[in-house]
């Protein structure tokens, strides 16, 4: 036991620290990205962004699962051999399904851009994602190999790698690309991920190499018709809710700017507010949930595995400390972007005046980031299809806000749906869990706690202004500083007050 919660706890923080570096470095490539193509370059590429994903997730998150989870319960009984074939046979479905999927967007790619995005300029943004599908297919059937062995370095590894080529490559073509337009611009940026997907796969694909050849092959060897039933089964519930959710996704990218031109604005407004929103302030109120995100991914394996030892005490405990860790991360990072808003605008998209939004969508961080444990911890138990009744009835709030709000409040509107939407679902969540654990909710360790240190944050946030800001001459250092301040008064607060929960 002692060891298996070694793993867990080590795997997330592996993950969350490859997590920062990496989205360390999207993010400084994100405000330079954004700062040379505009709000409606940003705007642009989040139309063609949605239907990858639509793609990615439908064909590789059930995947990941389905060999993570088998993977940790068949290492839990002991059946090393099996974990191979499981991984081999997942490998085999992941990447038949990425080459259809690839040469249904090939074909499709005009009707997809002109049709059903409303912009022939995501074209080419559209098919240079088209060798990215079959290949990020099969690093899911690995990467879930590695999740369900609690070994997360090979995917921590492998995701940095592919940060820093596409980056690399990007920022070394970009000036060619601008000289021919937008639509080349958006282009090379997908083009640049494309080729780092190459790079992620060949990192995992080496390691797990390595990793089989030292692997003991005990214990008894499962029949393929078997295990394929049961990869096919675990896969295509939960591929179903991302393909529904994906198509959500996709239904507000298109609608947002369509019923923002109902309200008034012009194309091009209306395309710049859903860049500023998607890809501005969306990365900064996600940036955070790398924590969360982690222990979400590592929840999986270490549910999967207690209940196949039928140690539920265990699976509790775990469940209990991730929601305290998750519930804290959204209280400090709220009252980060609700304290310095307008300064954070300031200092990374000048030009853009993006305070109010962010500042607005700060109320969101507490259910986004719990969310994501909610969804590992569903995950773990096998209840798909309760996850995907309360994802579906986000998103069709969501869409109803977008459809009746949004033109008449603007991108205020879309934001008002999110923050109800996050906070009907988590709700139906919590409740799943409740009836499936028998676990209560903790009102002290869950709002009590973080609220106070968030009372303590928004106390402190004045002070630091106050002082900060008049000693510093440069508004942009000063900001830095101030908000290290904040996060750090946030941290130091949950481990005093919160003390072994926040360890």
């Amino acid at each position: 036991m002692g060891r298996g919660k070694r793993s867990f706890v080590k795997g997330a923080v592996i993950l969350t620290g490859a997590g920062v570096v990496i989205r360390l470095l999207g993010f400084v490539y994100r405000v330079y990205l954004s700062n040379l193509i505009g709000a409606e370059g940003m705007g642009l590429i989040s139309l063609a962004i949605p239907v990858y994903s639509l793609i990615i997730l439908t064909l590789t998150s059930g995947i990941s699962v389905a060999v993570s989870r088998m993977t940790a319960e068949e290492k839990a009984k002991g059946n090393e051999c099996n974990t191979g074939r499981i991984t081999r046979m997942a490998l085999l479905m992941a990447g038949t399904g990425g080459l259809i999927a690839s040469i249904g967007l090939f074909l499709a790619g005009h009707f997809v851009a002109n049709v059903i995005l409303k912009d022939s300029r995501t074209y080419l943004s559209l098919m240079a994602l088209v060798p990215c599908i079959p290949i990020v297919a099969c690093q899911s059937a690995i990467k879930g190999y590695f999740y369900g062995s609690q070994n997360v370095t090979p995917n921590a590894l492998s995701s940095i790698v592919e940060q820093i080529v596409r980056i690399g490559l990007v920022m070394a073509l970009l000036g060619y690309a601008m000289d021919l337009g937008l639509e080349y611009t958006c282009a090379l940026v997908t083009v640049g991920g494309a080729i780092g997907e190459i790079f992620n796969l060949g990192v995992v694909y080496i390691a797990y190499v390595f990793d089989r050849r030292k692997s003991l092959r005990s214990g008894v060897l499962g029949r393929k018709r078997i295990i394929g039933k049961a990869i096919l089964t675990t896969a295509l519930s939960i591929s179903a809710t991302r393909f529904i959710t994906s198509v959500m996704g996709t239904i507000e990218s298109v609608l947002i700017p369509r019923r923002l031109l109902a309200g008034g604005l012009d194309y091009s407004g209306s395309l710049a507010s859903l860049g500023r929103l998607s890809g501005m302030v969306a990365p900064l109120i996600y940036f955070p949930s790398v924590i969360t995100s982690s222990l979400a991914t590592t929840l999986v394996p270490a549910i999967s595995e207690a209940v196949s030892l039928k140690n539920y005490p265990l699976a509790n405990r775990r469940i209990s400390k991730s929601l305290c860790l998750s519930f804290m991360m959204g209280f400090i990072f709220m009252g980060v972007f609700m304290s310095f808003s307008e300064e954070i605008g300031a200092l990374l998209y000048a030009k853009e005046n993006i305070g109010q939004m962010l500042y607005t969508m700060s109320f969101t961080c507490i259910f986004i980031y719990v969310q994501q444990t909610f969804t590992g911890i569903l995950n773990g138990f096998n209840k798909q299809k309760e996850s995907l009744i309360s994802c579906v009835t986000g998103d069709i709030i969501r869409i109803i806000f977008v459809w009746f709000i949004v033109p008449i409040y603007g991108i205020s509107g879309y934001v008002a749906g999110m923050i109800i939407s996050t906070i009907v679902v988590c709700i139906m969540n919590l409740h799943t869990i409740m009836k499936t654990t028998g676990m209560g909710i903790d009102l002290r360790n869950w709002i009590l706690k973080p609220g106070m240190i968030f009372l303590i944050m928004l106390i402190s946030a004045n002070f630091s202004r106050a002082i900060i800001g008049n000693i510093m001459i440069d508004g942009k250092i000063s900001t830095v500083i101030m908000v290290g301040i904040q996060v750090g008064i946030g941290f130091f607060s949950a481990k005093v007050i919160s003390g072994k929960n926040f360890q």
